[in-house]
C-alpha cells in the first residue's frame, strides 16, 4: 500500500512539475506574444502618426521655398488629415497671393521704368533746346518700353503737306534713307489716317493687307506690327510717333497710352524750339534795332550838341557884354536862355553817353587820381545850389588815401549826379560825402535828407528812364538816364553801386569801385 502511495505520489508530482512547465511555458509564450505585438501596434501607431507628420513638414518646407503647386496626401481622418487639408488650403491661398505680388511686383516695375523715362524725356526736354537731341531721346525710349524694335519720329510741314522723319531708333541707315524718300501725305493710311483721325493707328500685321509704299519698305525690311500715335495741338497737326515690330499681333492698351505720352512729350520739345527759334530771331532783330537806336542817338546828339554850343556860347558873349551892354530886362531873358541851354546841353549828353554805352563805343581813360580832388571838385560844383537852399553841404575824405587809377572825368560825373539829386531832391536839412578807403575798393557815399525812396522804386531807379513816380520828382524834371549812366561808369571800373533808404528818413548812396582798376575793363 505504501509502495502504491508512493508510486502515485511520484505520478502525481511528475504529472504537475509537466503542467507547471507546460503552465509555465504557455505564460512565457504569451508574454513575449504580448511584448511583440505591442511592439508591433507601438510601431504601427508611431508610423501613422510620423508619416503624415514628415510629409506635412516636406510641404511646409516646400512652400517656404516658393513651391505653392505641391499637395500634400494624408489618409488619416484624424486631426493629422484635418492639418494636412488645412495646409494644402493655405498652399493655394498663398500660391495665388505669391502670383498676385509677382504680378504687382512687375507692374509696379514697368510702372517705375516708364517713370525713369518719362523722367529722363522730361530733362531733356527742358534741359536742351536741340530739338533732334530732345527727339532722339523720345524716340529711343518709346521704343525700349514698347519693347518694339525700332521707331520714327515725323514732323508735318504745313506748307508741303508731308510728313519727313526727323529722329529714328533701331533703323539701318539704308531703311532710313529709303524711307525718307517716300512722299508721305495725309492719304496715307498709316500716318495719315492717324493725323486725320486724331488717334492712334495701328496695324497688327503689315502681311496681311496691300501696304502703301512706306508700308511696304517696312515690310521688306522685316516689321511686321506697326503703331502710329499722331503728334497734335489744338487745331493743328504737328507730326507722328511711330514704333515697329518684328513679330505681328496688337498692342496692347498700356503701350497705347503710354506712347500717347511720348507723343504729348514730343509735342512739347517741338514746341518749346520753335518758340525758342522764334524768340531767338526776334532778339536779333531787337539787338539790331537797339544797335540802330542807339547809333542814331549818337549821331543825332552830337548833331544837336553842335549848334547848342554855338547858342550858348553867343549867349554867354551878350551876357558878357562883348555886343554892348544889354538892358537889365534883357540880360535876365538872355540869362534864361543860357540856363535853359546849359540844362538842355546836359541832357542831351546823358542820351549820348548812354548811347554810347549801348553802342559799345564808350571808353574809359584810366589815369592815376585822387578821390579827395573828386569830392572837392563835386562840394565846389553843388555848393553854390545847396546855399540857395539852405541845406548843409559837407565832406569828409579820409587821410592818407592812396592814388586810384581810373578815368577821373566819369568818376567825378557819377558823384555830381549823385549830389546833385541829392541836393535837387532835399528840401530842408543837410547832405553828406563821406570817402574812404576799405578792401582794395574806394568806398563814396552820399547821404541826404530827402523824402527817401520807396522799396519798390528802389530797384527802378537805376533803369534807364526811370523816376520815382511822385510829385517831387514830376516838378523837378529830369530825363531819368543820371543814375543808369552812373551805375553803368561804377560797373566799367569794376564797381557797384546803390542805394539804403526809408521813406522820409532820406537816402544813402554807396559806391565802391577797385581803388586800380585794370586795363581789361577799360571799354564798355
Amino acid at each position: 500500500m505504501v509502495n502504491i502511495a508512493e508510486a502515485d505520489m511520484v505520478t502525481a508530482i511528475e504529472t504537475t512539475e509537466g503542467a507547471y512547465g507546460t503552465s509555465r511555458l504557455i505564460v512565457v509564450s504569451f508574454a513575449v506574444g504580448s511584448i511583440l505585438l505591442a511592439l508591433a501596434l507601438g510601431y504601427i501607431i508611431s508610423w501613422s502618426l510620423i508619416e503624415p507628420v514628415k510629409k506635412i513638414e516636406t510641404r511646409l518646407r516646400q512652400i517656404a521655398a516658393g513651391e505653392f503647386a505641391q499637395q500634400v496626401t494624408v489618409v488619416n481622418r484624424d486631426e493629422l488629415g484635418v492639418l494636412a487639408g488645412n495646409v494644402n488650403q493655405t498652399s493655394e491661398q498663398l500660391g495665388r497671393l505669391y502670383q498676385e505680388v509677382q504680378a504687382r511686383t512687375a507692374e509696379l516695375a514697368r510702372s517705375v521704368g516708364e517713370l525713369e523715362a518719362l523722367g529722363e524725356v522730361s530733362k531733356a526736354v527742358n534741359s536742351t533746346l536741340d530739338l533732334d537731341t530732345v527727339l532722339q531721346t523720345i524716340v529711343a525710349k518709346a521704343v525700349q518700353l514698347s519693347e518694339t524694335d525700332a521707331g520714327t519720329i515725323y514732323v508735318f510741314s504745313s506748307t508741303r503737306q508731308q510728313f519727313r522723319p526727323r529722329a529714328t531708333y533701331g533703323m539701318g541707315d539704308e531703311l532710313i534713307a529709303a524711307i525718307s524718300n517716300q512722299a508721305i501725305g495725309l492719304n496715307d493710311p498709316g500716318i495719315g489716317d492717324a493725323a486725320l483721325r486724331r488717334a492712334p493707328v495701328q496695324v497688327p500685321d503689315l502681311s496681311v493687307r496691300t501696304p502703301s509704299p512706306v508700308q511696304k519698305v517696312v515690310l521688306d525690311a522685316g516689321y511686321r506690327g506697326v503703331l502710329v500715335v499722331p503728334l497734335l495741338r489744338p487745331n493743328k497737326i504737328v507730326g507722328a510717333l511711330v514704333v515697329r515690330r518684328r513679330k505681328p499681333g496688337e498692342f496692347d492698351q498700356q503701350i497705347v497710352h503710354l506712347m500717347e505720352t511720348f507723343a504729348d512729350q514730343s509735342v512739347l520739345a517741338i514746341q518749346n524750339a520753335k518758340l525758342f527759334r522764334e524768340i531767338e530771331e526776334k532778339s536779333q532783330e531787337l539787338e539790331a534795332a537797339s544797335r540802330h537806336k542807339s547809333q542814331f542817338l549818337a549821331n543825332m546828339s552830337h548833331e544837336l550838341r553842335t549848334p547848342l554850343n554855338s547858342v550858348l556860347g553867343f549867349t554867354e558873349l551878350l551876357v558878357d557884354g562883348i555886343y554892348g551892354e544889354l538892358p537889365d530886362k534883357a540880360k535876365t531873358t538872355v540869362a534864361r536862355v543860357q540856363a535853359n541851354g546849359r540844362h538842355l546841353l546836359g541832357l542831351i549828353n546823358d542820351v549820348l553817353d548812354l548811347s554810347k554805352i549801348e553802342a559799345g563805343q564808350l571808353t574809359l581813360a584810366l589815369e592815376d587820381y585822387s578821390v579827395g580832388q573828386i569830392v572837392r571838385s563835386t562840394v565846389t560844383a553843388v555848393e553854390p545850389l545847396a546855399r540857395s537852399k539852405g541845406l548843409s553841404l559837407a565832406a569828409t575824405v579820409a587821410e592818407n588815401l592812396p592814388l586810384g587809377r581810373g578815368d577821373e572825368r566819369r568818376l567825378t560825373q557819377v558823384l555830381l549826379n549823385l549830389a546833385g539829386n541829392a541836393v535837387k531832391f532835399t528840401e530842408r536839412g543837410a547832405i553828406d560825402i563821406l570817402a574812404d578807403a576799405v578792401d582794395g575798393h574806394f568806398e563814396i557815399i552820399v547821404r541826404d535828407t530827402g523824402p527817401g525812396i520807396a522799396p519798390t522804386d528802389q530797384a527802378l531807379i537805376f533803369d534807364e528812364f526811370q523816376q520815382v513816380d511822385n510829385s517831387s520828382t514830376r516838378q523837378k524834371g529830369g530825363t531819368g538816364l543820371g543814375l543808369a549812366i552812373s551805375k553803368r561808369i561804377v560797373e566799367m571800373h569794376g564797381g557797384t553801386i546803390g542805394v539804403e533808404s526809408v521813406p522820409g528818413s532820406g537816402s544813402t548812396f554807396r559806391m565802391k569801385i577797385p581803388i586800380r582798376v585794370g586795363e581789361d575793363v577799360k571799354a564798355a
